[in-house]
């Protein structure tokens, strides 16, 4: 195991990406090596906290080029293809912000990609899998606490002074989080997929409701929807054939303190340990050569479902997950 501090590249550097560099700053196990953004000032406001961190304004320049091990990606979902694929064929290890990518194709690729070097490289930033509630939720399901799983539901609200996405949007963005925690409860892929959606008349309010099943028949209820009377809001409950588990209530009054107000960082106030012990544990694998967190094969899978996801709200039916073994 190393003990010189690994060095880093920060690439995006907006809301996500200065999160980030606030809590790599304060971990001694890292080195902020470069920062890059296509968008000068907010590389260069980087820069002015990180003075030793060497600037780009080309986030590829940086990975081919700058002298680093690591690299975290926070930058608009479209580029997450090919500056992980760069990163890839360095050799880097990458931390990229969800979704891995835009198409369930173009993540396979970054999963075959890996395969041929032989070496896991890639972590996605679900940072709700190192969530407290979370791992709770996940540790008493694991242990039989309620028996067989059969339904797993969630929510995932926010303000429209926030989020102004519509209804494919909804999928395509917040929906990968519920997708993934879905997955990561059951331990398994998902089978079919299917979504309806309704809109306010005044275009204000948008509800999307998404329908899971897995590959073992565990059922999944995913409802997405942002509105100007909303708060930033997420839930998860879980039946089961013995009893059912839910986010305490102790937890949703804790988060309902940093979220009163809508505000864009809420979702980060509302994770902020999740985050710090994502990336502590990025780092120590990264050190340790093994692995923790979501997976590429994890993001094509998430993929995977958008994509069918998408199909089912313009055909009206369910959808088939299609995946490549």
């Amino acid at each position: 195991m190393s003990t010189a501090p690994l060095r880093l590249a920060l690439i995006g550097l907006g809301d996500m990406g200065m999160t980030h560099l606030d809590i790599f700053t304060g971990l001694p196990q890292a080195k902020i090596a470069a920062v890059a953004d296509i968008h000068a000032p907010f590389a260069d406001r980087a820069a002015s906290q990180i003075p030793s961190a060497v600037v780009f304004y080309d986030p590829l320049d940086c990975v081919n080029n700058a002298d680093i091990d690591a690299v975290v990606v926070a930058t608009a979902d479209d580029t997450h293809f090919d500056i992980t694929q760069a990163c890839i064929a360095r050799g880097l290890h990458v931390l990229c912000e969800k979704p891995l990518t835009t198409t369930a194709h173009q993540s396979r690729q970054l999963v075959d990609a890996e395969g041929a070097i032989g070496r896991r490289l890639v972590q996605v930033g679900w940072m709700r899998r190192f969530d407290a509630d979370y791992q709770n939720l996940h540790s008493a399901l694991r242990s039989g606490a309620i028996g067989e799983p059969v339904l797993i539901s969630q929510r995932h609200r926010n303000p429209l002074s926030v989020i102004k996405f519509d209804e494919r949007e909804l999928i395509t963005s917040s929906a990968s989080h519920d997708i993934d925690i879905f997955r990561w409860l059951c331990g398994e892929d998902i089978a079919e997929v299917s979504a309806i959606t309704k809109t306010s008349q005044d275009g204000a309010a948008v509800i999307v409701v998404l329908t899971l099943a897995s590959r073992s028949g565990v059922l999944g209820l995913i409802e997405l929807g942002r509105g100007p009377g909303l708060s930033y809001d997420i839930g998860c409950d879980i039946v089961g054939s013995a009893g059912a588990l839910t986010l305490t209530p102790a937890d949703l009054e804790r988060a309902d303190d940093h979220v009163a107000q809508p505000h864009t960082e809420a979702w980060i106030q509302r994770f902020a340990q999740a985050y710090r012990t994502q990336n502590a544990a990025w780092l120590t694998a990264i050190a340790t050569d093994s692995a923790v967190g979501a997976s590429a094969r994890d993001g094509y899978a998430t993929n995977a479902v958008i994509d069918a996801a998408l199909a089912a709200l313009a055909s009206g039916h369910a959808e088939p997950i299609i995946q490549d073994r």
